[in-house]
């Protein structure tokens, strides 16, 4: 148990996998992680995924997506591509093809993710007898939640020219508090909450690519200092030896909790 006070300072969601997120006060959970968190996703003429490694316009605002990509405008049963995964997606029709492949200026199509298929997370996440459930997320990389503490970004913004924002890590949950940035790296398990079975997993940390280099507001990637700034103290993922760290993974034991800004972090296992 920590002596010291963690709280949640900002919540994010991002419907459309690799665009740009949604501030939220509160969100409930689901099975894959926060409701509609990469429930959406942009892809080329082969539904293989494109993201902001290609085309940093991603990044940019589009102006309430989520209220144009809705169920009722889905189509026939596809499989996507996100990384070496194929999974199943509902193809969202030519008006919404039509819409992004003019926003993006290159042919494109969205597509909505199934909720029948069950997506398995990589072995170091919590197993079922352990949770209750399989544990799985929607288009999200690797897992159901990223999170990162204010204190952790204080520290990259103390090595950097130019200072970043919590936005270009892309976390679901920040939270302040730590006794030294990167405490949430040495977490196994916490609390969020009052409620003792809102249980949060620590799977790994999270390995990072030149995404970070992204103006979160515009779009635009000036240079890799960022990046190369998390290489030159960050690389500890012993499968990833190349790649920087910055926040973790998360796996969540309750279906169906609401997470606010302000509730209070418990810490009950760690390193």
């Amino acid at each position: 148990m920590t002596s010291h006070e963690l709280e949640i300072t900002t919540l994010y969601i991002y419907p459309v996998k690799s665009c740009r997120g949604i501030q939220v006060d509160s969100w409930k959970t689901n099975k894959f992680g926060f409701m509609y968190d990469r429930f959406w996703m942009i892809v080329d003429e082969n539904y293989k995924f494109r993201t902001q490694r290609e085309f940093p316009k991603h990044q940019e605002s589009i102006e309430n997506y989520h209220f144009h990509l809705t169920q009722k405008s889905l189509h026939v049963l596809q499989k996507a591509v996100v990384w070496s995964n194929n999974l199943d997606a509902y193809d969202c029709g030519d008006e919404a093809a039509t819409w992004i492949t003019e926003y993006m200026g290159v042919s494109s199509r969205i597509v909505y993710k199934s909720t029948q298929e069950l997506r398995n997370l990589e072995e170091c996440a919590p197993t079922e007898q352990v949770l209750g459930f399989k544990p799985q997320t929607a288009f999200a990389d690797k897992f159901p939640f990223l999170l990162i503490s204010e204190e952790s970004l204080s520290d990259v913004n103390n090595r950097v020219s130019s200072p970043v924002i919590m936005r270009n890590f892309r976390p679901n949950i920040v939270v302040k508090g730590c006794r030294f940035p990167f405490e949430e790296d040495t977490w196994k398990k916490f609390v969020i909450g009052e409620d003792d079975e809102n249980l949060f997993y620590v799977a790994r940390l999270c390995t990072r690519c030149i995404v970070t280099n992204v103006n979160p507001e515009t779009g635009e990637r000036k240079s890799n200092e960022v990046y190369e700034t998390l290489q030159s103290y960050r690389r500890l993922d012993k499968k990833s030896k190349h790649r920087p760290c910055i926040g973790v993974h998360l796996v969540h034991k309750k279906i169906g909790t609401k997470i606010n800004i302000g509730d209070k972090i418990r810490i009950i296992d760690s390193s």
